[in-house]
């Protein structure tokens, strides 16, 4: 069986990933490929922090995935198949203020066509913080195959977002 457009922009997104890795660019802190028999779909999460980064360190989430319909959409052939692709990174904060400057780096950053989400969350009764910023940068489109070049071009973006948050941290 061929691998699916999902296997194949996983495999250059991994690529990448572990190739700035490897640089000694950005360390790999855990990474899942799952697959979920109850929705049929599947899922790629690979997430990593800057080299060197003092503690606690901005970690970045990438999750590329496909759900059933597009699955079937590759399989019988009626079209192509289109994957979800996000970024997450992840903070802690102490002032809610600092969002605001969080979301202004990522726009700078991914430009105004992306779609940038901030949750907070902080263990209870603490709600005066701190708090764990979790920033979210989606595309707001399916990717393809043919997209798979933009993939490694990514990398770079990626790791000038931890470097650019990483002075928000503790904030």
């Amino acid at each position: 069986m061929d691998p699916t457009a999902f296997d194949n922009l996983k495999t250059v997104l991994e690529g990448a990933i572990y190739d700035a890795d490897l640089q000694g660019r950005i360390a790999v802190v855990d990474r899942r490929d799952l697959a979920d028999l109850a929705r049929l779909s599947r899922e790629y999460v690979i997430s990593f922090q800057q080299a060197g980064a003092p503690e606690p360190p901005v970690v970045c989430t990438v999750r590329l995935a496909i759900d059933f319909a597009e699955l079937v959409n590759e399989r019988l052939q009626h079209g192509r198949a289109g994957c979800r692709l996000s970024l997450l990174f992840t903070l802690p904060v102490r002032r809610l203020s600092v969002c605001e400057l969080i979301e202004g780096t990522l726009r700078t950053i991914w430009g105004k066509e992306r779609i940038i989400r901030q949750t907070l969350r902080f263990p209870f009764p603490h709600e005066n913080g701190p708090y764990e910023n979790e920033a979210a940068v989606e595309f707001a489109r399916l990717i393809y195959e043919e997209n798979a070049v933009d993939l490694p071009e990514m990398v770079p973006y990626i790791i000038s977002s931890l470097e650019q948050l990483q002075p928000f941290v503790g904030e």
